[in-house]
């Protein structure tokens, strides 16, 4: 076998290899009418979103101010103290009192 016919051997399992490889590449990828289905429920996932957002307010994962101000902070409502509010209109401290008081009345 000559150099041409080497080459030409070769040029055309090269071909062979380039066709197979495309033809294997076109059946993994998606058809246009996947693609534009694809669009459409894309565009609706986020017409979804941006209305979930504009109806909370910002960002629907963020944790919820309850319906106050935002930076009004509450302060405990014992007289005296001026710690903010943790729960039931006390700080920390006088509702742990609150709590505890509140359980041993049940005993």
């Amino acid at each position: 076998m000559n150099s041409k016919e080497l080459g030409k051997c070769f040029e055309q399992m090269i071909e062979e290899i380039v066709q197979k490889t495309a033809k294997a590449v076109a059946k993994e990828l998606p058809s246009e009418e996947q693609l534009k289905a694809l669009e459409e429920r894309t565009k609706s996932i986020e017409v979804t979103l941006n209305h979930i957002l504009k109806k909370s307010g910002g960002n629907p994962l963020r944790k919820s101010n309850r319906g106050r101000k935002p930076g009004a902070e509450r302060i405990c409502s014992v007289q005296g103290c001026s710690r903010p509010v943790v729960a039931r209109g006390m700080c920390s401290m006088h509702y742990q009192r609150w709590r505890a008081e509140s359980m041993t009345e049940e005993d």
